[in-house]
């Protein structure tokens, strides 16, 4: 069901403002226009997750049963992100998509991740992506993906800084010195020494 549609269903069960759903309208039209408007993105996810803690339990005496279908504020933003990957030049539905998808199909969120980089090759991107591995608990994949995309001559202290961090968080203390010593030449006397001093103290 399209992402509108279900949203219509969790309205039918809330007590939301009337000018609720005129809103969500207009979020999801800002996004026809650009897949990556994160905060139209984020304030529509807002929306579905507050209108899902907000349902009122449907009455089994008068609902439908045969036409209900069991939606929830996940499946109202799954449906959005999906909805919007569609487009080439997306990037953030990507990256929304493959925190849904992790605990259950976590090979199909690391592609989406890696989709997500290709198309946005910027650091901040793929700090979030390896941010969301690491905060899944999936510290070795956040490795993976932050290797296969890393240039320490080109991208700036934080990504290799990240990719230190999740290594170390994989147990890969080895690695995360390897990693110190291919970014040293690109980054200055100070940030080396806080890096060396946070691996010495990881230790």
């Amino acid at each position: 069901m399209a992402f509108l549609d279900l949203m219509q269903q969790l309205f039918k069960h809330t007590r939301q403002d009337h000018t609720v759903p005129a809103r969500v309208a207009d979020l999801r039209a800002r996004l026809t226009r650009d897949p990556n408007d994160t905060a139209a993105f984020d304030e529509l996810a807002a929306i579905a997750y507050s209108a899902d803690t907000e349902r009122q339990p449907r009455d089994p005496l008068t609902a439908d049963t045969t036409a209900h279908i069991d939606v929830s504020g996940n499946l109202a933003v799954w449906a959005l992100a999906e909805e919007l990957s569609s487009d080439a030049g997306s990037w953030y539905p990507q990256l929304q998509l493959a925190k849904l998808a992790l605990p259950g199909d976590p090979e199909h969120a690391i592609r989406l991740l890696n989709v997500a980089v290709d198309r946005r090759a910027t650091d901040e991107v793929l700090i979030e992506a390896m941010t969301i591995l690491r905060e899944a608990g999936r510290a070795d994949a956040a490795m993976n993906l932050g290797v296969a995309h890393w240039d320490p001559a080109r991208q700036g202290t934080a990504v290799g800084s990240t990719l230190i961090e999740v290594a170390l968080a994989a147990g890969r203390g080895n690695e995360a010195k390897a990693y110190l010593r291919e970014l040293a030449p690109y980054i200055d006397e100070a940030a080396q020494a806080e890096l060396s001093a946070h691996l010495e103290a990881a230790e």
